[in-house]
């Protein structure tokens, strides 16, 4: 009688493991959005909980090897501007727009990544 009790607890306590394990990956498919960084990244902002998503980080990367880095995460940009000393990339993929914003910070690059949901 206590193997079968424990056996139905142990099957109960598995179902609802089961269950929250479920719901926790279903909320993290919502959710957070991953952006890509450099392997060197100093992030100084992360708002990456919800839409639009930002993430700003420190490298001392060159603007080349930022600009490159997008390139193989995004695709080939679709616009390229410099203001002000800033280099803003735009990107798009299915529903998404990425910014990426290029700065030179005294010896490093600031580096701010935007992604919005495209207006329907």
């Amino acid at each position: 009688m206590t193997t079968t009790r424990t056996n139905k607890y142990s099957l109960l306590a598995s179902a609802v493991f089961f269950t929250l394990s479920s719901v926790a990956l279903a909320n993290d498919d919502a959710n957070p959005v991953v952006i890509p960084m450099m392997d060197n990244a100093q992030v100084f902002a992360d708002f990456t909980d919800d839409m639009p998503a930002v993430l700003n980080y420190f490298t001392r990367a060159s603007e080349a090897q930022v600009i490159e880095f997008y390139q193989q995460q995004f695709g080939e940009a679709i616009t390229q501007a410099r203001k002000r000393g800033r280099l803003t990339l735009s990107y798009q993929q299915e529903k998404r727009i990425m910014r990426v914003v290029i700065s030179q910070q005294n010896n490093k690059r600031q580096v701010d990544v935007i992604i919005e949901q495209v207006q329907e």
